[in-house]
């Protein structure tokens, strides 16, 4: 389980997290809403370990996460930032295989199970052609796509996507959020930050809706994404007879029963 207790965080003089409480639970599948600025991402990396809270706690599976070493949390926690910078002229496969480095010891290299298991990735995500090309000369999209290949690699037991869909075309975007609702299936729990409410609705169990550092609305889908809360987070007229997320709801409950 991963909580955090009355979470506050700042830059400077600037609030950006106001008491900031939540659970995230084995198998769970939670969507973080909110316009730009409403305080995703710093959300993301308070509670990956990479910012440190003004006041509150944070408790990964019960140990409090300012205690563990960056090597303890990347056993637990994997995460796909929103933007990747270039790199040393790495190939693709071998980006993949720096997903097994928490696992390995000082000095030790992946052996032949763990590129197997790097090249079963990427045929998952039907990118096994990008394999030996270099990481830096592929495409924005596919290059998050590589991202996502090297989280998976990385075995936690927790997956953070901080807009997994950046830079992805409609078809890739709905293979990763498909993929990710599978892993909950088998266990993993799937933090993700969207900008777009229907893909929330259509593979979230829950929703947490944030705006100007504070949680509006928490729960699950049906119970959170109304036209109140919505327009509330977005600053903007929406209703629920021109939206499409009665749809999106039958599609997720499909998807449920499915997996």
């Amino acid at each position: 389980m991963l909580v955090s207790n009355n979470l506050n965080f700042s830059y400077s003089d600037q609030k950006v997290l106001k008491n900031i409480n939540f659970k995230a639970e084995r198998g769970d599948f939670i969507s973080i809403l909110g316009a730009n600025g409403s305080g995703k991402t710093t959300f993301f990396q308070c509670m990956q370990g990479l910012l440190t809270p003004d006041a509150g706690k944070i408790l990964l599976d019960g140990e409090n996460i300012k205690k563990m070493t960056k090597k303890e949390i990347a056993q637990k926690i994997a995460v796909v930032p929103q933007e990747s910078q270039n790199v040393f002229d790495y190939q693709v496969l071998d980006m993949v295989l720096m997903g097994i480095n928490p696992w390995l010891a000082f000095s030790e290299e992946p052996g032949e199970k763990e590129r197997q298991t790097a090249e079963d990735i990427l045929a998952e995500l039907e990118i096994s052609d990008l394999k030996n090309k270099s990481f830096n000369k592929i495409s924005g999209g596919e290059r998050q796509l590589v991202l996502i290949a090297r989280a998976l690699m990385q075995k936690s037991s927790y997956l953070f996507l901080d807009e997994p869909n950046s830079h992805l075309d409609f078809k890739n975007t709905h293979l990763i959020l498909k993929i990710m609702r599978e892993l909950t299936a088998k266990g993993k729990t799937v933090l993700t930050a969207l900008h777009d409410p229907n893909l929330a609705a259509q593979y979230s169990d829950r929703v947490i809706i944030l705006k100007s550092g504070r949680i509006i609305a928490a729960g699950l889908v049906e119970n959170v994404m109304t036209a109140e809360n919505l327009s509330r987070a977005y600053e903007i007229e929406i209703n629920k007879e021109n939206s499409i997320f009665s749809l999106a709801f039958q599609k997720s409950r499909l998807l449920r029963q499915e997996a």
